[in-house]
Formats: C-alpha cells, structure tokens, sequence
C-alpha cells in the first residue's frame, strides 16, 4: 500500500531527473523510520475503509537513490511489522521484508519490482512488477495473499 504510493512518486521525480552515465557515484543512502509513516498510513486507512484505524509501525526502509544512473533508480531494503487497531480488535501483519527495485525499461518506461514478504503492497510473498508509467500489473509470481486493505477493513469494521 504506502510501499507502492512512495515508490511511484520516487520514481516519477527521479525519471524527471535524466539519465547519467552508469559509472556516476556512488548512489545517497538513507533511512526512513517506519513509525514516521503511521499518521499518513492512518488518513489513508479512513479514507479507504470509512472508519478510524490506529496503526502502529516498527522497522525501517533503507533507501539507495541511483541519482543519474540508468537504468537503476533506486533500492528500497526494507523490514516492517505492522499492526492495525479498530473497535476492539486487533490485526498484526506478519513482516513486510525484502527489496523494492525501481528502474527505467528500454522503451523509457519506470517499473517496480517488489520482492520479498510484501503483505500491505502488493500482497504477494514473491515478486510482483509494475510498470508505473502505465499503472499495469507486468508479472506476479508467488504466495498470493490478497488484497490486505480489503481484508484489513472487513475484519476491523464495526459490529453491525
């Protein structure tokens, strides 16, 4: 979910950038403190599901920005737990762990790679790719878990 989201407009800004030469330096490195994404994960969570979740984030993102080099834009390490509360109940998402990749395809398109344990982004234990440019699924191979804010929702709606 927020995954896919930062992922996109990164590439989108870096892909506006340009190309440089692949022997450019070395790529900046960085890390994102996954609690600081709760308050965004929470607006989004009301706006989908039409009631208040409260959402806890543990972990970290460490990003690598390829700055000029194509096609590699960035790598995205990550590990996350995560858990959502509403009315009473409780759902804790196993962990989101492994790499995103993002690159620019030959025909100058920007695709995602999201590899690993991605439970709330693309809901697949595996790889899934994304052409951004387009918004099409390109491929997804492994454990296919299903829509997690679909699920998330129904299991944290109110009674009645």
């Amino acid at each position: 979910m927020r995954r896919m989201v930062a992922a996109a407009l990164c590439a989108a800004i870096l892909a506006s950038v340009g190309a440089g030469s692949v022997l450019a330096a070395k790529p900046t490195t960085f890390i994102v403190d996954a609690s600081e994404t709760e308050a965004e994960d929470e607006a989004l969570l009301l706006a989908i599901c039409g009631y208040p979740i409260d959402v806890e984030n543990r972990g970290h993102i460490v990003v690598h920005l390829f700055d000029g080099h194509t096609p590699l834009i960035e790598i995205d390490n990550y590990q996350m737990f995560e858990s959502f509360s509403a009315n009473g109940k409780t759902v804790v998402a196993h962990p989101d762990a492994g790499p995103d990749v993002i690159w620019v395809g030959s025909d100058g398109d920007v695709f995602l790679a999201l590899v690993g344990r991605s439970v709330t982004g693309s809901g697949v234990i595996g790889r899934t790719v994304v052409n951004l440019s387009t918004g099409e699924l390109v491929s997804s191979h492994g454990r296919e878990l299903g829509d997690f804010i679909e699920l998330l929702c129904t299991e944290l709606a109110p009674p009645g």
